[in-house]
């Protein structure tokens, strides 16, 4: 028994020198996947920890209304309007004992104007967003203290934040809740903002008159001396209940700010989607790997298996040789992936996904949850490519009689198959949830192109040295055709790996594109003739701007909030969905164009909705919830065809005016015209000549973000090939020097590894090209009505040419240095 041991520990550390170039492999990919678990794994660790509050930061305790709803199986909807408070719950909570002070807190839009009437835009002062810059001055000495002057007391009266331009004792214009109107500044403070009388503040907001009289934003309390605000939280909560939401901490964040906790769920889905693809392709290339290490050893486990050792051993031994290469590859991967992390966080904050004084967190979770998925990756990856060997006889295994896997190839053809299926979705279905079929398709044909690659590639060149075409060429060409057949499994993992890189970056960057053409294509059409006119810098369009563009043009006030709504469409969530949703009135008819099928734009007034003509009937009724989380009961006046470029709902300004943070409208759409008077009449007030959808901004953002994160991943991807293809020359030492002992000189053979990777880059781009071509073909002759996609085609040539090059260099690099 003790020389069997012996034996057999001698058969596995030679096992173990065999495998270095595979093992190469895994530390690489376990590497580049712990970076990018990781940084994902950053992001979400940042949307649950709220960033510190800017202007509450002197709350200890902050009451809200729900900024969020609630779903049984998913994240809840956060809602991006803010929802507000009655007034007297600011007395309840002051009652509370512990509480040395509550506040309720307004806030308006507010910009201080250029004081010329051709002055440059509104100045705005350090983290001041102009749609909530205005507030009442109850709130002012929450974040900050009087530096200069005095608190405004009247009517006409302001303390300005820092940054914003205006001395103490001066009158400076203020466009306030939508009215431009003189201000004498009375005072400096260091909070961020512009600062009003209470009073003022309410009226501004809108609080004094209509539905939201008498109510707040929010109430900020102060603990009395001695008070922890959590345990001053917890008394609050048992005097008023669970009607509200109590923060404390960074959470007060979200409350100060319903932005933040509207952005968590792209914070939450991206960097989801991010590490479950990249755990994916881990997988992918590990497996990779450990069979090519296999395949090195595969007389060395036979040997194994004739000493006494059991399957299950053999594949114990290949696991732990498998996690000894990716452990040490761990701390480095988070290392990295902390890095791309800030990098990933400068991209959300260009894109908006993420407030730019929203920092992200950067704790040890994230590592520390990397690190067990990559591993559980890993020892899944390294038992499924030791499985077959592991249940050879001991005869095959030594003398390596491998025929790849009939039922493996039936497998992978059924799954392509079904790709092809689902790409013909857009055929049939219209609307954005026809692109699922598509992009599902890719995916699929990818996993079909690993599953069926080793047979395919053996068909096809055997087919290829069979045909007379093997006369005409070079003897290193006829030599690589046969050492390609002869080794199907090896050269099918590489072509399999660059295929996905081919079509994955293909498919979803054309599909995007594409996506994007036809839905401005459709918002052109309806907003044909039309120019707009906006202004961010003032928090939304000013009182008077549209009867002053109606004196030249006719014209119609627009804006675009978020509305929750029950499954509408076919593909819908079968909960609670958000949407974005152009609000539109009565004079948007003969304006706007939706394509009506049945009612008419004109009847757009109240609480009134128009649908998509596949979700619903003029008259009927539908329940909504406002991005502010009133719900309310609305009638349909209109259906329409054009959904993919307005979205499926559009709702009446008046029901939109009443449920929005700022109660104004977006932008205004005109007939072209000479605008120009207007625009000298209103600083701050920018033209577009090329208006676009309420979808645009978010689906160029979302492309952006899509392409940075691809780029990332398919560089991982191709890193990773590279590295698989380097160890598979390098492996081959034996192999050429059989070669060179036969009468083959280095020139030979290094022209036979060129025809090899020359073979593996056209496999490659061939299979890519054709897996990602059917399923954008069939998306564009949906969405276009033509077979050819929108987009940079430039992608295609660039594709096969960086496959071209890498291959290249993977191979002959290695094979040149060996054969000197």
């Amino acid at each position: 028994m003790k020389g069997t041991g012996r034996v057999k520990g001698m058969l596995a550390t030679a096992v173990a020198m065999a495998r270095a170039g595979g093992l190469a492999v895994v530390f690489f990919a376990v590497l580049g996947g712990t970076a990018l678990v990781t940084a994902a794994g950053v992001v979400v660790d940042s949307a649950f920890r709220s960033q510190p509050p800017v202007r509450l930061s002197g709350a200890d305790v902050v009451v809200s209304a729900p900024q969020s709803i609630s779903r049984k199986e998913d994240f809840a909807i956060a809602l991006p309007e803010r929802a507000t408070v009655p007034g007297p719950l600011v007395r309840e909570v002051a009652a509370v004992p512990g509480v040395a002070g509550a506040v309720g807190d307004l806030s308006f839009p507010a910009a201080v104007l250029p004081q010329a009437a051709h002055g440059p835009a509104p100045a705005k002062g350090p983290a001041a967003d102009p749609a909530a810059a205005g507030h009442g001055w109850s709130s002012a000495l929450l974040s900050g203290r009087l530096a200069e002057g005095r608190e405004p007391r009247a009517a006409g009266e302001v303390a300005l934040g820092p940054g914003l331009p205006g001395h103490v004792g001066r009158r400076v214009r203020i466009m306030a809740a939508g009215r431009p109107a003189g201000y004498l500044v009375t005072g400096r403070v260091t909070a961020p903002g512009i600062y009003v009388a209470d009073p003022v503040a309410a009226g501004l907001a809108g609080r004094t008159a209509g539905a939201k009289a008498g109510r707040a934003d929010l109430v900020a309390v102060r603990a009395a001396p001695g008070v922890r605000a959590e345990d001053l939280a917890e008394r609050i909560r048992a005097r008023i209940g669970g009607r509200y939401e109590v923060a404390t901490g960074r959470d007060r964040a979200v409350a100060e700010s319903p932005a933040i906790g509207a952005a968590r769920e792209t914070l939450l889905m991206l960097p989801g989607s991010i590490g479950g693809i990249s755990l994916l392709i881990v997988g992918f290339v590990v497996g990779g790997g450990m069979s090519l290490s296999v395949d090195r050893q595969r007389p060395d486990l036979a040997l194994l298996r004739a000493a006494g050792a059991t399957p299950r051993q053999v594949r114990r031994l290949v696991g732990l040789q498998a996690l000894a290469a990716a452990v040490p590859a761990l701390i480095p991967g988070a290392a990295l992936g902390y890095f791309l992390a800030a990098r990933l966080g400068d991209l959300l904050v260009t894109v908006g996904a993420l407030r730019p004084d929203h920092p992200l967190a950067y704790g040890p979770l994230p590592a520390l949850a990397a690190a067990p998925l990559l591993l559980g990756v890993v020892r899944v990856a390294s038992w499924a490519a030791s499985l077959r060997v592991s249940r050879m006889p001991v005869a095959a295994g030594i003398a390596d009689a491998r025929e790849p896997s009939r039922l493996r190839t039936n497998t992978g053809l059924l799954i392509m198959l079904g790709a092809l299926v689902l790409s013909a979705v857009p055929l049939f279905v219209r609307g954005e949830i026809a692109a699922v079929g598509p992009a599902t398709a890719a995916l699929l044909a990818v996993i079909g192109l690993a599953l069926a690659g080793p047979r395919l590639v053996r068909r096809a060149a055997g087919a290829l040295a069979s045909s007379p075409l093997m006369a005409r060429l070079p003897r290193t060409a006829w030599l690589a055709v046969h050492n390609t057949h002869g080794h199907a499994p090896r050269t099918a993992g590489a072509v399999a790996a660059l295929g996905m890189a081919v079509t994955l970056g293909l498919s979803v960057v054309l599909t995007h594109t594409t996506l994007g053409r036809a839905r401005t294509d459709e918002a052109a059409l309806g907003l044909r003739g039309l120019v707009t006119l906006t202004a961010p810098a003032l928090g939304g369009v000013p009182h008077g701007l549209v009867s002053d563009v109606r004196d030249l043009t006719p014209a119609t006030a627009v804006a675009t909030t978020t509305v929750v709504t029950e499954p509408l469409l076919p593909g819908d969530d079968p909960e609670l969905m958000s949407r974005p949703a152009m609000a539109l009135g009565p004079d948007a008819e003969g304006l706007v164009d939706l394509d009506v099928v049945a009612g008419g734009l004109a009847g757009l007034r109240g609480n009134t909705v128009a649908l998509d003509e596949d979700a619903g009937r003029v008259g009927d009724r539908v329940r909504l919830v406002m991005g502010d989380g009133a719900r309310v009961e609305a009638v349909v006046v209109a259906t329409y065809r054009r959904s993919l470029g307005f979205g499926p709902i559009v709702v009446s300004r008046d029901l939109a005016a009443a449920h929005t943070t700022t109660g104004l409208d977006g932008a205004v759409l005109a007939r072209k015209a000479d605008l120009g008077p207007v625009l000298a009449r209103w600083p701050g007030v920018e033209l577009s000549t090329a208006p676009e959808g309420p979808q645009a901004g978010a689906a160029s953002a979302q492309l952006l973000l899509n392409v940075a994160v691809l780029a990332v991943l398919l560089g991982y991807v191709l890193v990773a090939v590279a590295n698989r293809l380097v160890a598979t020359t390098t492996g081959r030492r034996e192999e050429l020097a059989g070669l060179r002992r036969v009468g083959a000189s280095s020139r030979q053979l290094r022209r036979m590894v060129r025809w090899e990777a020359a073979l593996i880059g056209a496999a490659a781009c061939g299979a890519g090209l054709l897996l990602s071509a059917v399923p954008l073909a069939l998306l564009s002759a949906g969405f276009l009505g033509r077979p050819v996609p929108a987009g940079p085609l430039w992608l295609l040539p660039a594709s096969m040419l960086v496959v071209a090059l890498v291959v290249w260099a993977a191979m002959e690099l290695p094979a040149r240095k060996m054969l000197r």
